[in-house]
């Protein structure tokens, strides 16, 4: 009977009380706390239980005090933090994944205990190393790719919080000055070998040099929506800040190197080299050149760091010497501006003994240079202070002599006369000059051979004979200077010409007459001292002005006269004062709503009437409403102040300064306009300094991109301006009224109208478009008289045809009323020339550089909306101008030079450059028969390229459709313009074949 029975299950009935048995249970369900004596050693396995197990306060500090690589008191056997493994690996995680996220903030907080700055520094201590710098990357990637996957993810969630904690702990780690020198010797203590040494090296340098913490921060910060960063933070993900903090790093490193460490020399070349390559070479080179050879403390360590990087490294090094020191002492050269060359001798001197410790003994350098000085182009010499400063450091009078042949030879090529760009022409044309000055207090019969040589006679012969007024001039130049050395007095060259007693033609001619020295080593020390010198009475400036605000606010009130006025006395009222009709009762302010009359603000700010206060108001962006009034009656004050003393021109750099800086914080309802309309009023005061001015301040400047948008339409529609076309174009634009009385409450918010009215093109694109049309338009008429008629059966009423004349003659006379002395001068010198110069020496500085790096100005729209300018100027400037020859070689120089580029594909960008390959045709075709022999003659071949690119625009657009009433396409209009632009060609083609073979030669224009 027992067999047939199976046991399922045997339940055995414990005797311990429910409340144990509960206990015990939860227990073996939960994670199991150590229980550790903090007094004594703890094992590896220890120490990650506890971490996993949320550990307090005392029990983190036991634990980091055990892991701290620089605390002897306790250890961890067989475990050092800061060498990897797997054991390292699982506790840096913990700490970057769990302690770092639960107790950062505390630690980090302004009021902490001394207790909790311990823990904070034991804390960072154990990160700092390849490996835990490691760890807070790969946990900020992990993070960063969690809160993309979230779609909706709330601002302030805990990822961003935790972010943020990452972040602000890779910042504490970075922030000291000698971090790289630290972690440096750190690791090569750490490894016996020398090929480990290197491995890890070359980890952290991957980390650091070549992006992967500044990229990671970066897209860390954009996706933790931390709009308002502390600056403690946000410069990890900066790459200017961080630049300039790895620069100063590598500084302060190879300052404690021994010259005699050839290892340690090669590692810091192969971190230098990395951060080169990071995209902001300027600052990395200008921390190191200024902290080494400024302060003239370490020059033999500077030395030894450039001779142990790369070829193609030192020539990225050099450049961006060469940059920084243009943008510090030699400010006005990038302007354009004529200053003379005796003037500034003492700057001259340092620069020069500056640059002879950079190039030195070195040939490969010097060999360089000379190249670069010899063809103009390239090592971003751009000025004709640092010109002077690197001929000042040769002394061999075969270097000076190979350099003065090699300049003359390219100076006279009838190709670089004929393609190159105006301003290498010129810097070429400086460099003889100079070359020769100084060729000639060395050994005078050198220069007499020179000057009896092929080459000096061709570049003269060849010069006279160009078609370019500019090139002519140049090498009248040339000739007069250099005959003037060689030739006894009274038999040199010379010119009766009104151009060679001009400005220009007097400060080149003086350049033979410079004689720069290479200053004292002390020299290099002055330029530092002249540098502070010439910013600080800015920042006081800036600084007075900063607390202009508060000093008057708290001055007591005083009484103020108001009228004088003559009271009749007599005491007898007459009768007229019966018939005086009383005031109605004003409206009630709105500020007089609240009930309470201590919160009533009466105090209103007056609208500024001098310059200075304008300035004020402006930068006081913590008084709402005294910015806005200053925003809002900018433009008016400036152009009262045109003509009407010295004070805007005395202040007019500054308050343009102040003026492209302002940001729209304060939410202005007509914050861009006003802005705008204060750009044109300044450019209008003084067209050709401010042309200038600006120009510079586009691409020299810090500023964003918007602020670059606004600075060349303010030079565009300054230029029309200058021109008498600014009501024209401001009633054509829509352009509101410098008071707009318009009532706010009955308008949208501009958020709001934005949305409704839909996106607004530029002013620019707008004028050109009209222009573009204007020039098409006849093609068009002509296109239809098949199916019409001929123009000349389309007629209309005599008296609407005077009407129309009237009218016309009306405003052609207003326009020559307001149009600017030399308007076609101020056009060419002090807008187009500038604008198209600089852009060119941009060119060549980005494509000479050996280092790559962003180009702000290739962004798709702003070389639309700047060659949209340029096409806007030259149309200003009207077939008339004398300068015409000249405009059209450099805008068919600028025109070859884009066309190939890959940002020329873009649909907005191609329309540009028809756009202005049509203004320009147009301009020649109605300036005359001489002007379209000259497209067909002298620029055959570069009309003849661009009239190819735009037949082959043509054929690869496609045609769109379009419905009536749609905006227009894009590529039906890149259509437009290139069919135009060959039906241009062809009908100027044609008339000069027809006058050539005697055919239609009685044709008008």
């Amino acid at each position: 009977m027992d067999g047939l029975l199976t046991a399922v299950k045997v339940v055995k009935r414990d005797t311990d009380s429910p409340l144990v048995a509960s206990e015990s249970q939860g227990h073996r369900d939960g994670p199991t706390r150590p229980v550790l004596d903090l007094d004594q050693d703890i094992s590896s396995q220890q120490a990650i239980d506890l971490l996993k197990s949320h550990p307090s306060r005392e029990e983190i500090s036991a634990v980091l005090a055990a892991l701290d690589p620089f605390n002897a008191s306790r250890k961890i056997q067989d475990l050092d933090i800061r060498v990897p493994g797997p054991t390292t690996a699982q506790i840096l995680q913990l700490l970057v994944s769990t302690i770092v996220p639960a107790h950062w903030a505390s630690l980090n907080a302004k009021d902490k205990r001394a207790n909790d700055t311990k823990i904070r520094a034991a804390l960072l201590r154990c990160l700092s190393s390849v490996a835990g710098i490691g760890s807070l990357v790969a946990q900020l990637r992990s993070l960063i790719a969690t809160a993309r996957a979230t779609a909706q993810q709330a601002e302030g969630s805990s990822s961003s919080i935790i972010i943020g904690d990452l972040l602000s702990v890779i910042a504490a780690l970075l922030e000291p000055k000698d971090f790289l020198h630290r972690l440096y010797a750190e690791t090569s203590s750490l490894y016996d070998n020398r090929t480990r040494q290197q491995v890890a090296w070359r980890e952290f340098v991957s980390l650091v040099a070549a992006g992967k913490i500044l990229s990671t921060a970066a897209e860390a910060l954009a996706v933790s929506k931390e709009t308002e960063s502390p600056s403690s933070i946000a410069w990890v993900g900066d790459g200017p800040r961080y630049a300039s903090w790895l620069g100063s790093n590598i500084a302060y490193m190879v300052s404690k190197l021994k010259a005699d460490e050839e290892e340690d020399w090669s590692s810091v070349a192969f971190l230098t080299g990395r951060a080169l390559s990071l995209g902001y070479s300027d600052q990395v080179v200008r921390e190191i050149y200024s902290g080494l050879l400024l302060s003239q403390s370490f020059p033999g360590q500077f030395g030894l760091l450039l001779d142990s990087l790369r070829q193609p490294e030192q020539v990225s090094v050099v450049e961006a010497i060469f940059r920084n020191i243009q943008k510090l002492y030699f400010p006005d050269d990038l302007a354009g501006t004529f200053i003379s060359p005796v003037g500034s001798n003492g700057v001259i001197a340092g620069v020069a003994a500056l640059c002879s410790a950079i190039i030195g003994d070195r040939p490969f350098l010097k060999s360089q240079v000379l190249e670069w000085l010899s063809k103009s182009q390239g090592g971003s010499i751009q000025t004709i202070g640092l010109r002077r400063a690197l001929l000042a450091t040769y002394n061999d009078r075969n270097e000076l002599e190979s350099l003065l042949v090699r300049s003359l030879e390219q100076f006279g090529d009838k190709f670089c006369i004929r393609h190159l760009p105006d301003i290498t022409q010129s810097a070429t044309a400086q460099l003889i000059l100079l070359a020769s000055g100084r060729l000639n207090s060395l050994d005078s019969n050198k220069l007499n051979d020179i000057g009896r040589t092929g080459a000096f006679l061709n570049a003269v012969s060849n010069r006279i004979a160009a078609s370019s007024t500019r090139a002519r001039f140049l090498g009248m130049i040339i000739g007069t200077g250099m005959s003037e050395l060689i030739e006894e007095p009274g038999k040199a060259m010379k010119f009766d010409l009104e151009e060679m007693q001009s400005e220009e033609a007097l400060w080149y001619l003086s350049l033979t007459k410079v004689c720069d020295k290479i200053g004292s080593p002390e020299s290099i020390k002055s330029l530092q001292k002249t540098l502070s010198t010439t910013q600080k009475p800015a920042q006081e400036a800036r600084s007075h002005q900063s607390r202009t605000p508060n000093v008057r606010s708290s001055r007591p009130q005083t009484s103020k006269i108001v009228a004088i006025e003559e009271i009749d006395d007599s005491g007898e009222e007459t009768d007229e004062d019966v018939d005086l009709i009383p005031y109605e009762k004003p409206d009630d302010d709105a500020e007089d709503d609240d009930e309470d009359p201590t919160l009533v603000q009466r105090n209103k700010p007056t609208a500024p009437v001098y310059i200075r206060d304008l300035i004020t108001y402006l930068r006081d962006s913590e008084n709402v409403e005294r910015q806005h009034l200053a925003i809002t009656t900018a433009p008016s004050l400036i152009r009262r102040k045109i003509g009407f003393g010295t004070e805007l021109a005395e202040q007019i750099e500054e308050l343009a300064l102040t003026i492209v800086g302002l940001q729209n914080d304060n939410n202005h309802p007509q914050f861009h306009e006003s802005r705008l309309q204060s750009m044109i009023a300044l450019i209008v005061s003084q067209p050709v300094k401010m042309g200038r001015w600006f120009t510079a301040i586009f691409f020299d400047g810090d500023i964003s991109q918007v602020q670059r948008s606004a600075v060349l339409t303010a030079l565009g529609l300054g230029a029309r301006e200058v021109a008498g076309n600014g009501e024209a174009d401001a009633k054509a634009l829509g352009l509101p009224s410098l008071k707009d009385t318009a009532f706010p409450s009955k308008r949208l918010s501009p958020a709001l109208e934005a949305m409704f009215l839909g996106a607004k093109e530029s002013p620019i694109a707008t004028l050109t478009r009209e222009m573009s049309h204007t020039s098409l338009q006849p093609l068009a008429a002509d296109a239809a008289d098949s199916l019409t008629g001929p123009n000349a059966l389309k007629v209309r009423t005599f008296s609407s045809r005077m009407e129309v004349e009237k009218k016309r003659q009306q405003r052609e006379a207003e326009r020559q009323k307001s149009t600017v002395k030399d308007v076609y001068k101020v056009l060419a010198e002090g807008f187009f020339y500038p604008l198209q110069g600089r852009f060119e020496i941009m060119m060549l500085q980005f494509s000479s550089s050996s280092a790559p790096s962003y180009n702000p100005f290739f962004v798709p729209h702003i070389l639309t909306l700047f060659v949209q300018t340029l096409s806007l100027i030259l149309s200003t400037a009207g077939p008339h101008t004398p300068y015409l020859p000249g405009l059209t070689q450099a805008t068919l120089s600028l025109l070859l030079s884009l066309h190939t580029s890959p940002v020329s594909s873009e649909p907005t960008v191609t329309a540009a450059l028809l756009n202005l390959f049509l203004a320009l045709v147009d301009l020649n075709i109605a300036s005359g028969s001489n002007g379209e022999e000259r497209l067909v003659t002298e620029h055959a071949t570069q009309v003849i390229e661009l009239r190819e690119w735009a037949s082959g625009v043509f054929d690869r657009m496609p045609v769109g459709k379009t419905s009536p009433g749609a905006p227009t396409d894009p590529q039906d209009q890149v259509r437009t313009l290139a069919a135009g632009v060959m039906v241009r060609l062809g009908e100027v083609i044609e008339r000069y074949q027809g006058r050539l073979m005697g055919v239609n030669s009685g044709f008008k224009y």
